[in-house]
């Protein structure tokens, strides 16, 4: 069975880009109702004992992609915010960046044009394909971008209306601003882009809670 992932840091970190009362409703809702569904999904089946990686690409059917897929990118979402700091990426992602994208600035508004153009729900990515270039793309509804195409996600940000709402009201594009420029997580990223030149594991949606940290 699935365990519901607690975010990585207090409510009101992000405050003022993203409130407490938006991550009560976003997390405290909407992702225990994913965690649920996958849950009552699976029982009784061998998936119960599966990691979630396995659920996603094994599931047989559109009802449970749907609902192991939304948990997985949600726990990746969580592990994408990091509290506001004005930290860029540095390094050799740094570097890779501006390879792919000619800055850090276009790169953002790249981050910002996808996810503003994308219909509807879904996420939109920065990662790392198999040819170790950076790049940037929407997925619809539930999509994990790993499960489209060969990719290492290296951030991601929630597209569907129940992220930002409450702060930002329909104003999707500085939602992903704000993320992109304030709230990612740098560290994720950097440790991601390295996994991807390797042969070791990326992220894994964790099998027992992480600890919550202020």
């Amino acid at each position: 069975m699935i365990t519901a992932m607690p975010l990585p840091f207090a409510a009101d970190a992000l405050v003022p880009h993203l409130s407490a009362e938006s991550f009560n409703y976003h997390h405290g809702k909407h992702f225990q109702a994913y965690i649920k569904t996958t849950n009552d999904l699976i029982a009784a089946t061998p998936a119960a004992t599966h990691d979630l990686e396995t659920i996603v690409s094994d599931a047989a059917n559109a009802a449970l992609f749907n609902a192991a897929g939304q948990v997985w990118n949600h726990g990746f979402f969580w592990a994408s915010l990091s509290p506001p700091t004005p930290t860029r990426p540095t390094g050799e992602l740094a570097a890779a960046i501006d390879t792919a994208f000619g800055s850090f600035d276009a790169m953002a508004q790249a981050f910002v044009a996808a996810g503003t153009a994308e219909f509807g729900s879904g996420w939109v990515w920065l990662f790392s394909g198999t040819d170790g270039k950076l790049a940037i793309a929407a997925t619809h509804d539930a999509m994990p971008i790993w499960a489209e195409q060969p990719a290492t996600p290296l951030l991601v940000c929630d597209l569907w209306e129940h992220a930002y709402y409450l702060d930002w009201r329909n104003d999707r594009g500085a939602f992903l601003h704000a993320f992109i420029t304030s709230l990612a997580n740098w560290r994720l990223a950097q440790d991601q882009y390295a996994i991807a030149a390797s042969d070791a594991a990326g992220w894994r949606y964790p099998v027992e809670p992480v600890p919550v940290t202020a």
